[in-house]
This record gives structure tokens, C-alpha cells and sequence, in this order.
């Protein structure tokens, strides 16, 4: 039982779902209607739409919200089978057994035959029904997965332009020439950085989320980078939780260099007056906060960064990135899953992309 509801909490219906319904019913009842009226009379007929509407109804959401996706589960296919055939006979007996009672038969008869009939009746009933919102559904799901596809995609090209942008390998390779002949220990400290960067980008490149804690240590990696690019004109702040809970928070790999980037990009800093940029994060949420300070010379942006990343929060997490812009700060907030709830991201994605490959087979 835990299993069918947990099932239909997972798939409740949506409210475009809840419209298919009543335009259903509200083209089909006049019809059934009818049917029932030539035949038993308005008082009988009344009651036998009644219980038409709420029996197919509850049929076809169980069937289609409950047992059906246990079906396309192969984790959960045993189980579903079993609650099938429970749904089968409950068909019967209650569409055999229920219009007996309410259309006014003297005696209900329970044989096989009898129960087959009623089945195969009931069946005719809420076929419609339940055609539309399967299918209506179908479509959600490849609608869904094809955009997820698309912010993947979109994803994975920033990720390999990120790792091949000239401008920021040539930045970081002068500096690391400089460093060479100057002080040829820190040259390999800041080349073992700059390996360790381009390796967490390659190693995660095709994973839809990390740990905070490897994000952390992935942005720190990149914040060593800048600072020997700009000494101390930039200031980087953090306030974290502890260690063990950092490491039971999920991210989207690549927020915080993205969001480094882009305050750098478009801010000035001084070593006399450095730019200050805040990284804070609690068990919710992961914000990156600095004064607006625009460099004078503007810079060449389409906002394509920050817009895919709100897309793949959005698919990923089912939450939205927050962004405050003031004349005087600038602050994202993204949300954290935490790891204990990553079933939940299997839910709102792998899902899809599962019965997606299910219903292609």
C-alpha cells in the first residue's frame, strides 16, 4: 500500500490533467446519459452517471498514476503486477457488482462469467479516459526530457568552451610564465592549481550535480587563479556551515566559477580599494553577493551564463535561482539539495529520462 501511494504522490495529477478530465466528462455525460435514461429512467439514471463519473474517474488515475508507471519501473515491476491484478478484480466487482445494485437488478450473480463481463465492460468505460491521459502524459514526458536535453547540451558547450577559452588559458599561462622566472616554486604550485581546476572541469563535466564541498574546493582552486592574476584587488569572503554538512549539499557543477567570473568580469577592483565578494551558504542555499562597482570600459555580455544556469536549476531542482540587482549590489542565490533528498532529483529528472527510454523500447 505504501508503495501505490508513494506512487501517486509521485505522479499526481496536474491541473491540465484535472482539465482533460472535466472536458472529458463534460462531452461524454450528455451522451451516457442518455443511454441511461432510455433505459432505467431519470432517478436511476442520475445516480448511475454519479457513480460512471467517480468510478471510471478514480479507476483511470490509478491506473494510469499508480500502477502503470510501477509497470514501466523494472525496480518496481513485481509489485506493480501484483496491484494490477488487485485493480483488475476491484474493476470488476465494483462495475458488476455496483450498477446491480444502483440499476435496480433483483439479483447480482458472481461467476466467473459475470466478473470477465463486468471487466471487459468497465474497461470499454474508462478506456477513453484513461487513452487521453496516458498519452497526454506521454508527450509531457518527451516534451520534458527533450528540454533537459537541450540544457544539457547547452550545458556541456559552455563546459568545453570554459576549458578551451583561449582568452582565459593565455591569461593563465602568462601569468604562469611570470611566475617561471620569478619564483619557480610558486609556478609549481600555481600549475598544480590550474591542472586541478581542468581536471575537476573534465571529471564533471557530463554530471548533472556535486557535493557543495567539491564545489567549494573547485572555486578555491579558481580563486588562487585570480589572485595571482589580480593580487589583492579582489577579496573573496566565506561563511559556511561546518565541514560535514557541506558535504551533504548538492550543487550544479560550475556555479560558483561562473558566478566569480561574472563579478569579475563586469566589476572593478583596486588593491586600495578591493572588491569584496561574498560566498555564503546554509542548508538551503548558496549565495554570492558584491557591491556594484561597473568597470569603465563595458563588457560584452549576452547574459548566456547566468540564463542556462537558471535553466538547469529549474529542470534539475525544480526551484528557481534568485537575482537581486540594485544600483548598489549584486546577489544570486541558488538553491541545495541535500543529499539525503538526491531520490527527489531522480524524481523531477531521472524520472523522466526513464520512462522516456521505457516508452521508446
Amino acid at each position: 500500500m505504501n508503495w501505490l501511494m508513494n506512487n501517486l504522490l509521485m505522479q499526481h495529477p496536474s491541473r491540465s490533467d484535472l482539465l482533460t478530465t472535466a472536458m472529458y466528462w463534460l462531452v461524454a455525460t450528455p451522451f451516457i446519459l442518455w443511454t441511461y435514461v432510455a433505459e432505467f429512467g431519470w432517478a436511476r439514471a442520475e445516480v448511475g452517471i454519479a457513480y460512471t463519473v467517480l468510478l471510471d474517474t478514480a479507476a483511470v488515475y490509478l491506473l494510469v498514476f499508480g500502477v502503470l508507471p510501477g509497470l514501466l519501473d523494472s525496480r518496481q515491476r513485481s509489485r506493480a503486477l501484483i496491484w494490477l491484478l488487485g485493480f483488475l478484480l476491484g474493476s470488476a466487482i465494483l462495475y458488476h457488482g455496483g450498477y446491480g445494485l444502483l440499476l435496480g437488478k433483483d439479483a447480482v450473480r458472481w461467476t466467473l462469467v459475470a466478473l470477465l463481463s463486468g471487466l471487459l465492460l468497465h474497461a470499454k468505460s474508462y478506456g477513453l479516459l484513461a487513452v487521453l491521459l496516458t498519452g497526454k502524459r506521454y508527450f509531457e514526458i518527451q516534451r520534458r526530457v527533450l528540454q533537459l536535453q537541450k540544457a544539457q547540451a547547452e550545458s556541456e558547450l559552455r563546459s568545453l568552451k570554459a576549458q578551451l577559452d583561449p582568452h582565459f588559458l593565455f591569461n593563465n599561462l602568462n601569468v604562469l610564465r611570470g611566475l617561471i622566472l620569478e619564483d619557480p616554486v610558486a609556478a609549481n604550485e600555481y600549475l598544480t592549481r590550474l591542472a586541478a581546476l581542468y581536471r575537476f572541469l573534465i571529471r564533471h563535466q557530463n554530471e548533472d550535480v556535486v557535493s557543495l564541498a567539491e564545489e567549494l574546493q573547485f572555486a578555491n582552486e579558481y580563486i588562487y587563479l585570480l589572485r595571482h592574476r589580480f593580487g589583492s584587488a579582489y577579496e573573496f569572503r566565506q561563511e559556511l556551515p561546518s565541514p560535514a554538512v557541506v558535504a551533504e549539499l548538492l550543487v550544479v557543477p560550475g556555479t560558483l566559477q561562473l558566478l566569480l567570473e561574472n563579478a569579475i568580469k563586469h566589476n572593478a577592483g583596486n588593491e586600495d580599494e578591493p572588491l569584496v565578494i561574498n560566498i555564503t551558504a546554509t542548508t538551503t542555499c548558496l549565495t554570492v553577493r558584491h557591491v556594484r562597482r561597473p568597470k569603465r570600459t563595458s563588457v560584452d555580455s549576452a547574459g548566456t551564463g547566468l540564463a542556462n544556469l537558471r535553466e538547469r536549476y529549474r529542470l534539475l531542482f525544480g526551484q528557481e535561482i534568485q537575482v537581486e540587482t540594485t544600483p548598489e549590489v549584486f546577489v544570486v542565490t541558488v538553491p541545495l539539495l541535500p543529499l539525503a533528498h538526491a531520490p527527489g532529483l531522480s524524481a523531477n529528472y531521472q524520472h523522466f529520462a526513464h520512462d522516456y527510454s521505457d516508452f521508446r523500447r
